[in-house]
């Protein structure tokens, strides 16, 4: 089993701003890695998150719950949650479980970044 996130920044349109791209399976072992990455980001004070799901190849409900996860902490602290899945196996889990309607899921990080304004 293979996941990683590697964050890259939005400077300069968007200095509190950050892409976490993960790679391989976002499930029960995943999940805690997506999680502290998400509360460092946080703590660190960014606002955006781009979280790019273009490189799994595998997500169940633990990773599911870790979306969710961020989503909340990032809401908590007056930010904003953009899930970028271009996949349609592993955009299909969202829509399975409705999550498409609470998250706006994209097709590429540039268009998850469309009407965003620097704050």
């Amino acid at each position: 089993m293979q996941f990683e996130v590697f964050r890259s920044s939005l400077a300069p349109n968007f200095p509190d701003g950050a892409v976490l791209r993960v790679l391989g399976d976002l499930d029960m072992a995943g999940a805690p890695r997506l999680r502290n990455a998400v509360v460092s980001e946080v703590g660190a004070g960014t606002r955006l998150v781009v979280l790019d799901l273009t490189g799994v190849d595998h997500l169940d409900s633990t990773g599911l719950g870790a979306v969710v996860g961020a989503l909340r902490r990032l809401r908590t602290h007056d930010g904003e949650l953009r899930v970028v899945c271009p996949e349609p196996r592993v955009r299909r889990v969202f829509e399975v479980c409705d999550l498409d309607r609470v998250l706006e899921l994209h097709v590429d990080v540039d268009t998850a970044l469309e009407g965003m304004t620097v704050q």
